[in-house]
């Protein structure tokens, strides 16, 4: 009958035989003397003392109700012992190929060899019912991955738990030995971008790990580069919500989400080991620590030597300072404050300059996207070109504008973000300085192509057009636009309503309806077109290929719905204005196609002011599938509907007028009355003061005005009283 005792090892509390304790003990201890000598001794033996604590973990929940001599033995052998690598190189190794290696792979042969069997729940590697311990056991793979495809299954689709229930009851449970080989799944912190998943999953299948990250971030670039697609030509405002939940990048990015959560980080060398698949013992842990060691003895040498730089020039200005006369302490004393306000000075400067980055990382992305909008969006409306510009010049300088001021910017950071995937740093700035260099000439031929085009807008020209049409008999004029049978939708191009291209014509919607009082007893109908061009000569010369057609069915007036623009003939702001005159006493209505299928728009160009002021002067303003009467005044609403809204507006604002003028009337009323009331108060107290005989002489004309002026007085006190009444009643 052994004694047993509980020990709290790296955090754990151990079972453990009191003569399993002592040989713990022992083992630790040799092991202090073992590394006494070597660098980062206090790391290494607290690494094999957690992969020791591990061990004993594993042992528990296999079933074991302590640690006993046999189990630390077996971990003994397992690790290693001091004295297998006292001998030399050579020597160390055929050691470590003896007993505890050769048990080891025997066990591993043993397990590489032996059948599956049946499928059980594992009762040692169960977290909630052991399923994924026992599939992860029955396929021979790290139970993380098992537990990570559950959970995936859970996140995507939510079968997941059903599949893990109905698992849980039909399988067995049952302690199965841990035949998985020693690799495991780590996040690995030595090569992170993010959070390390990439470069552990790289570790553990043993490829580079610029394809895990690339597998993770093509989606990312494809799901923005589909979005800015989206937004330019279907107008979807979705861009952030399509990119990270959009399909296969959405599951991308629940997925690394997921393997952030979910799988730990290799902080410890044990740890490390398992995450390359190499053997856990002394002497890995050892080699582990110590590479860790020289990676930061490396760092901290570089940082030693610039603090010893800085040291010995701060020395050599403390020295200086001691040395110099008593008289110059004040000065010296000054310039010490200039350079610790220097410094303070750096540290904030410092924080402000990381907080500049911050805010221009976020501006730099933000102007990414919109680079990449309006590149997509001048690929998308490059087929107009040949209805925009004019000559070899403007073609060649929107080409050069697409591929360097907009295209350069796609190019320099999808280069980047692969050098940055792929860990590759440039030491020379030849290639940055090449982007800005052709973005900057991009930039000017921008500029230049701007000032290009808007010379060909320069000058405007309108005609008239008159179109004879027949009194409709029964004093009512309809204007509709025919619906057409068959819709051909632009191969290119199309902007519902606006514009659309095919390949040798460019149509357009530029209709407008204006409707006026007619100066006689009889309907008309005009129609002025409108177009642009470097001088007048040219936009007449435009206006002369703009077709446009009415047609007329009894009392029913057809209108085109718009015109076309053929090829060879240059957008040049080309417009419809159709111009109807509706005699006083009759009718109009417009169809609600017109207000559809028309559209206008205009560039807009200071030459159209005129003709917009005379639009202004004379449009009446109207509403579609709503019947109309033109009186002298104007168009009325036959329903009356308007008119009543009108009449009801304008009672209100007369209302309000007369409230407001009674409002100021009282108070300027009341103002009035206190002014009176403060001169009756001033004179009654001057006709109660007593007569200075001595100083004034007595006149019987002043005392009979006095009385005058106190009768008047006080005949006008009861009629200011009576007002104020009177407006006391009132309200």
């Amino acid at each position: 009958m052994k004694k047993v005792i509980n020990i709290n090892f790296q955090g754990r509390v151990i079972p453990i035989e009191e003569s399993a304790y002592d040989m713990l003990k022992q083992y630790v201890e040799s092991l202090r003397k073992f590394f006494a000598n070597e660098e980062g001794r206090d790391e290494i033996i607290n690494d094999i003392e957690g992969r020791i604590a591990e061990l004993f973990g594993d042992s528990l929940k296999k079933g074991a109700t302590c640690i006993t001599d046999d189990t630390v033995n077996e971990i003994i052998n397992s690790m290693g012992r001091p004295e297998d690598f006292e001998g030399e190189e050579r020597n160390v190794h055929a050691q470590l190929g003896g007993d505890g290696a050769q048990s080891a792979n025997t066990g591993s042969t043993a397990s590489e060899s032996s059948p599956r069997g049946r499928l059980y729940r594992d009762d040692n590697e169960k977290i909630l019912g052991g399923v994924c311990g026992g599939l992860a056991n029955y396929l021979r793979i790290d139970p993380t991955i098992v537990r990570l495809v559950f959970a995936l299954i859970t996140f995507m689709g939510g079968s997941g738990i059903l599949l893990y229930i109905l698992l849980w009851i039909i399988l067995p449970s049952k302690p199965l030995d841990n035949i998985v080989s020693t690799k495991r799944l780590y996040r690995n912190p030595e090569e992170k971008v993010i959070a390390g998943v990439a470069s552990g999953i790289a570790s553990y299948f043993d490829i580079a790990v610029w394809i895990p990250r690339l597998i993770f971030a093509f989606p990312l670039v494809v799901g923005i580069f589909s979005s800015i697609f989206r937004g330019v030509f279907w107008m979807d405002d979705d861009f952030f919500p399509g990119i990270v939940f959009g399909s296969f990048g959405g599951t991308l990015f629940v997925v690394y989400a997921v393997l952030w959560a979910v799988i730990p980080e290799a902080k410890s060398a044990s740890e490390k080991l398992e995450m390359r698949g190499e053997k856990v013992d002394l002497n890995t842990i050892k080699n582990t620590i110590q590479e860790d060691l020289e990676g930061f003895k490396s760092r901290a040498e570089k940082w030693g030597g610039e603090f010893k730089e800085k040291a010995s020039q701060f020395g050599q200005e403390f020295g200086q300072t001691v040395g110099q006369k008593s008289q110059q302490f004040n000065a010296e004393t000054g310039s010490a404050l200039k350079r610790g306000g220097r410094r303070l000075g750096g540290i904030i400067a410092i924080l402000f300059k990381a907080f500049f980055l911050f805010i221009a990382g976020i501006l730099a992305f933000a102007l990414l996207v919109t680079v990449l909008a309006l590149m997509f969006a001048g690929v998308g409306v490059f087929p107009l070109k040949n209805f925009f510009l004019e000559g070899f010049g403007q073609n060649f300088l929107a080409w050069a504008t697409l591929l360097l001021f907009l295209g350069v910017p796609v190019v320099a950071f999808i280069t980047w973000l692969i050098r940055r995937i792929m860990g590759v740093k440039s030491g020379s700035r030849y290639l940055g300085f090449t982007f800005g260099g052709l973005w900057f000439i991009g930039l000017i031929c921008g500029s230049i192509l701007v000032y290009s085009i808007a010379t060909n807008f320069d000058a405007r020209a309108r005609e008239k057009q008159d179109f004879t049409i027949q009194q409709p008999t029964t004093g009512k004029l309809i204007i509709k636009v025919p619906d057409t049978k068959v819709k051909v939708y632009g191969r290119w191009f199309r902007m519902d309503g606006i514009v659309s291209m095919n390949d040798d014509s460019l149509f357009l919607n530029n209709v407008r309806v204006r409707i006026v009082k007619s100066q006689d007893s009889a309907y008309h109908i005009s129609a002025f077109k409108y177009s642009s061009g470097k001088d007048e000569g040219t936009a007449l010369s435009n206006i002369k290929e703009i077709s446009y057609g009415i047609n007329q069915s009894d009392s029913t007036i057809w209108l085109d719905r718009g015109f076309s623009l053929k090829k060879g003939t240059r957008f040049r702001n080309q417009g419809v204005q159709v111009t109807v005159q509706v005699p006083v006493g009759k009718r109009i209505l417009i169809d609600r196609n017109v207000s559809r299928r028309l559209n206008w728009f205009s560039l807009g160009s200071s030459h159209d002011w005129d003709w917009e002021e005379e639009w202004n002067n004379d449009y009446e303003s109207w509403s579609s599938d709503v019947e109309y009467i033109m009186t002298p005044g104007g168009l009325e609403r036959v329903d009356k509907e308007e008119n009543n809204d009108r009449n009801r507006l304008n009672d209100n604002e007369d209302r309000s007028q007369t409230i407001e003028q009674y409002k100021k009337s009282k108070e300027e009323l009341q103002k009035e009355y206190e002014r009176k009331q403060k001169e009756a108060e001033e004179l009654k107290k001057e006709l109660e003061k007593p007569i200075d005989t001595t100083r004034y002489r007595y006149k019987k004309e002043t005392v009979q005005n006095s009385t005058v002026t106190e009768n008047r007085s006080e005949q006008q006190l009861p009629i200011e009283a009576s007002r104020l009444m009177m407006m006391q009643m009132v309200y």
